[in-house]
């Protein structure tokens, strides 16, 4: 007779094996909770810087003061950081470009000469101005009321449009356009 070979597949699970596929999974199971813990810090991380910023943010407007005794055009810092300009841009009809309010005033005095005979004051608004935070600059300003008309008028006809660029200490970008009321952030 013959005899029967039985295959006997038998699993031999030893204590070794158990203790070392169970390690590798505590260990799959640690690196997966070690990114989880890495990418939760990076988000608190970037929602601190966000709430740094935001203790530091500049607001830049531009309004007109015609009141009694005040004849301006101001560009005010209303937020609670200054303002750093990082490009000014002025613009008239006639595709002129000036970056600095000097050479925009300097300009139009040549081609206005109501400019020569009356008293007005003006700011220097270029690049690398530093303007603090709950203060104004007077960006023009005259002695009365129909001299800043007269100059309101010639803004109108020569087309003035202005941008200015400005960052907070961080590096965070926003621009004020002469025709918007609120300013925009720029895209990092």
């Amino acid at each position: 007779m013959a005899k029967k070979s039985k295959n006997k597949r038998t699993s031999t699970w030893s204590t070794d094996r158990v203790l070392s596929i169970s390690a590798f999974f505590i260990s799959v199971i640690s690196l997966i909770a070690l990114l989880y813990q890495s990418y939760l810090a990076r988000e608190e991380n970037k929602l601190m810087q966000k709430q740094h910023s935001a203790t530091v943010m500049p607001y830049l407007s531009q309004w007109f003061d015609d009141s009694p005794g005040k004849h301006n055009m101001v560009i005010g810092n209303d937020g609670i950081g200054p303002a750093l300009l990082k490009k000014v841009t002025i613009s008239t009809k006639n595709d002129q470009h000036f970056n600095r309010t000097d050479d925009f005033f300097r300009h139009i005095s040549k081609s206005n000469t109501f400019l020569d005979t009356t008293h007005y004051l003006y700011s220097t608004v270029a690049e690398g101005i530093l303007i603090p935070a709950n203060s104004t600059t007077e960006f023009a300003s005259f002695d009365n009321s129909p001299d800043f008309k007269r100059f309101l008028n010639l803004l109108h006809e020569i087309e003035f449009h202005f941008e200015i660029e400005y960052e907070d200490v961080y590096g965070s970008r926003w621009s004020l356009k002469y025709d918007e009321d609120i300013p925009t952030k720029i895209k990092d």
